[in-house]
């Protein structure tokens, strides 16, 4: 049977709790370096452990230990770009430099990828190797092979490039910029990057995408507050999805993930300050829209990040982190009361 496919699927219930109330507070500074750019945390190994930049440095924290380590330290510049994915952390900066280390060795490479400021970093497998992603403002995305950092190709946009995002089976590659304008290219085949689809987003620039786990589905967040999603098998946008405070300039959505493993299927995604929306990545028509910031004061975000093992939901506040639990049994029951 084919799936049922409703275009412009519209919230109707906006009283969920996929997060568990009292998130934990480690009290851990995230700096963030340009007012858009809101990328600063992740969480590539453990539910117990999150990366983020601190000034110039970049540090990983055991949320068990209470422990700082510096994975980075004493950079040239301060980051404006952080990724950690396939054993590898890289960082980027806004004079195009560049930092990257393997995580389980002494390996390290820093560079100047030329061009403008890197605006965001991604690491993934595909056509046949480790690949870095560097999203610049000079309208590329630059491509490098890890562990060798060798420039392989550079790909050419219409635009300067905020975000690229390669889907978890390493076929298709979305990427977003200073328009309103969405890019997906089929990256399956040995010609490389190849431009298959141009969508409009909403009526401003996007800062962040996002793949689900499936791969079938990606997820755009721009300026004006709303996250745009689509499902690679219709031309049509899936559903438009707002953020609490727009149309306010505070309401921007900044960054956009999906949890990735299990039958979790939730949609993260922040606003400029203040709060984080979570949406039901089944039917898109459930929010949950948490308030991470005290009653009468906003707090800037500085990023989201999800445990790979989607139980916990990281927070990055200028002054803290906020560790959420995400309640996977809730997400887990479906409607027949079945667990999967």
């Amino acid at each position: 049977m084919s799936a049922i496919y409703t275009p412009q699927a519209q919230i109707f219930r906006d009283n969920c709790e996929f997060l568990k109330p009292k998130p934990r507070v480690h009290n851990q500074r995230l700096t963030i370096q340009h007012w858009q750019l809101r990328d600063l945390i992740t969480c590539p190994k453990t539910s117990e452990e999150f990366i983020y930049v601190n000034q110039n440095a970049v540090n990983s924290y055991n949320t068990r230990t209470k422990i700082a380590t510096p994975l980075m330290k004493d950079l040239t510049f301060q980051p404006t770009s952080l990724t950690a994915s396939c054993g590898y952390l890289a960082a980027g900066g806004q004079r195009n430099q560049l930092m990257v280390r393997q995580l389980n060795s002494n390996w390290f490479a820093h560079t100047s990828v030329g061009g403008s400021i890197n605006n965001a970093l991604c690491i993934s497998e595909h056509l046949g190797g480790t690949r870095l992603l560097i999203s610049n403002n000079d309208e590329t995305i630059k491509v490098y092979s890890l562990p060798g950092l060798q420039r392989l190709t550079s790909i050419q946009l219409p635009t300067a490039v905020n975000y690229a995002s390669v889907s978890p089976d390493g076929r298709k590659m979305v990427a977003v910029g200073d328009s309103n304008q969405v890019f997906l290219y089929d990256i399956s085949v040995a010609a490389g990057y190849q431009k298959i689809g141009t969508y409009t987003a909403t009526t401003e620039a996007s800062f962040s995408c996002a793949w689900n786990q499936s791969s079938d589905k990606f997820a755009v967040a721009s300026q004006d507050g709303y996250v745009s999603v689509w499902d690679i098998r219709h031309s049509d946008k899936l559903c438009k999805l707002g953020s609490k405070q727009q149309p306010q300039s505070k309401g921007a959505t900044r960054c956009v993930k999906f949890t990735s493993s299990g039958s979790i299927d939730l949609l993260v995604y922040s606003e400029h300050v203040s709060y984080v929306n979570l949406v039901d990545a089944r039917t898109f028509n459930d929010r949950q829209v948490v308030r991470v910031a005290p009653a009468n004061n906003d707090e800037h975000i500085s990023g989201i990040a999800l445990s790979p093992d989607s139980k916990v939901c990281f927070v990055g506040l200028e002054h803290s982190v906020l560790e959420f639990d995400v309640d996977t049994i809730t997400r887990r029951s479906f409607p027949s009361g079945s667990l999967i």
